[in-house]
């Protein structure tokens, strides 16, 4: 009985050790959606640089950022690849902790309100109907779009719906307006039927893109995640030394050709591995740039609680990217 005893010991040690050992083993799951500036997370798997960095990684590629946040709050995803809204959104949603580990970029002309060319002016929205998706990004930029002709939501009429499906209703006459963004901006500028009304080049750094995860994920993974960024910065070095071939590969994921995927990527500011600092901590940019987009959440109803900003931020992030 006692060999037993000890055999049934051994036997359970194996099996919580294994456990432990899969449970390690397990990829990475990034989730992002379609925008110029997530695709490096797609252009490092091309390039094979996550593997070069010795981390698994599985893209998971959602339809919009909406998409992303709700895997995100279910856990279907460790890193969200999304502006700052959604990360707020998420924080509010779960309550649980979320760390910002890296800025990809900032817009600069790549979110935009569009308009049929009969509509000449932001003023001339006031009780149209604007299309953008619900609790993303879009409530930001439209919001600062409307303020410029010093309306508010309540005076237009808001359709939230995914990207794709506002488009269509756009290209089919049942909304006026849409915020929107490349690839979908694009086809639509070129079409000749829509004009901006508005976009983020008219407000520098409103807009941050970001990476970011739970804080037990970042505690528990945290070399996996250094090695992801990494391999994330690698892919946004090479396509600087080879811009030709790396917006070819984006573009097409994107159903775009290296042409107009650079026209795209060129409507926002890439920030580099060595420009991450000031985004990842409280008193610098990516602080300031939080606050903004938190008061506009809480303002307009979609944030109940205004957030701890300082929580969002890890004293020690930038050893991620060292």
């Amino acid at each position: 009985m006692r060999y037993l005893h000890y055999t049934i010991i051994l036997l359970i040690g194996l099996t919580l050790l294994a456990c432990t050992h899969q449970e390690t083993e397990k990829p990475l799951r990034v989730g992002f959606n379609t925008w110029p500036g997530y695709e490096f997370i797609y252009l490092a798997e091309v390039k094979g640089f996550y593997e070069k960095q010795g981390v698994e990684v599985k893209l998971v590629e959602l339809g919009a950022l909406g998409d992303v946040r709700r895997a995100f709050e279910r856990g279907q995803i460790d890193i969200m690849a999304s502006t700052m809204v959604e990360v707020l959104i998420a924080a509010e949603n779960t309550g649980r902790e979320i760390k910002l580990i890296a800025a990809t970029d900032t817009s600069n002309g790549s979110d935009m309100l569009l308009a049929k060319t009969s509509i000449k002016s932001l003023k001339e929205l006031k009780n149209r109907r604007i299309g953008m998706e619900g609790a993303t990004v879009d409530i930001v930029v439209a919001s600062e779009a409307l303020q410029r002709a010093q309306l508010t939501f309540q005076d237009v009429t808001l359709i939230t719906q995914p990207q794709d499906e506002l488009v269509e209703k756009f290209k089919a006459g049942k909304i006026d307006a849409l915020q929107t963004y490349p690839p979908y901006s694009v086809s639509l500028l070129k079409s000749g039927l829509y004009h901006k009304l508005f976009d983020t080049s008219q407000a520098p750094g409103l807009i941050v893109d970001t990476l970011s995860v739970d804080a037990e994920v970042l505690k528990n993974r945290r070399s996996e995640i250094r090695k992801f960024l990494h391999a994330f910065f690698e892919a946004s070095e090479y396509h600087k030394a080879q811009p030709k071939e790396s917006n070819a590969i984006m573009g097409k994921r994107e159903r775009l050709s290296g042409e107009e995927f650079a026209e795209a990527i060129g409507g926002m500011t890439i920030i580099s591995k060595n420009q991450q600092k000031p985004y990842l901590i409280e008193k610098g940019l990516g602080g300031k740039a939080l606050t903004s987009v938190a008061k506009a959440l809480h303002s307009t109803g979609w944030l109940k609680n205004e957030p701890q900003i300082e929580t969002f931020f890890d004293p020690n992030i930038t050893d991620l990217t060292q």
